[in-house]
């Protein structure tokens, strides 16, 4: 009950300071963030794990990840909560995208543009609706992060193909501009 309540009262001061509370798991790679975001029970711990297993990324959080925008810098921090994840680090990353997550019987990755982003990522950030000045304060940093940061959707299955493809959208400049797709064959 202590976590929860606390995740909960420090809702209104991250939102005053730029940041949002994302229902998210987080790997650092290569000194950057990659934030995973999905419903419950869709794959954000499995894609963290993955990237952990084939690139050596470190899980800084596997369920709850705050994001903050600081002097012109998007960064990713690990949270004390990780709601069923054991995966809990006091750490900080420049965040280099963030990757909506969907099932699907093959691989394929694509940037989502700004509206898409809004119906897809407003439901897994947390807000503290009972402060209306908190609350306006987390829309305009999701307005800013969903303008500033990029966001994917991932198509996939579990497995280190969905991490390769996903991995080339985000840091090989150029690879796959807007679609990366592989067969399931």
């Amino acid at each position: 009950m202590y976590k929860k309540t606390s995740a909960v009262l420090s809702l209104p001061v991250v939102a005053r300071n730029n940041g949002l509370l994302l229902h998210a798991s987080l790997v650092e790679y290569k000194g950057r963030a990659v934030a995973f975001t999905v419903s419950s029970g869709t794959g954000k711990s499995t894609q963290a794990d993955l990237w952990h297993e084939h690139l050596g990324a470190e899980i800084m959080n596997g369920d709850r990840a705050f994001a903050r925008r600081f002097d012109g810098e998007w960064r990713a921090y690990g949270s004390p909560w990780a709601g069923s994840s054991p995966y809990v680090r006091n750490v900080r990353a420049p965040l280099a995208a963030v990757v909506v997550l969907e099932q699907a019987p093959e691989n394929r990755i694509r940037r989502l543009g700004a509206a898409e982003v809004m119906a897809r990522l407003y439901n897994n950030v947390r807000y503290p609706f009972w402060d209306e000045g908190a609350t306006a304060a987390s829309l305009e940093t999701l307005d800013a992060l969903v303008r500033e940061v990029p966001v994917y959707l991932l198509a996939c299955r579990p497995d280190e193909e969905a991490v390769r493809i996903t991995h080339d959208a985000i840091f090989c400049s150029g690879a796959y501009p807007s679609t990366a797709r592989t067969s399931s064959a």
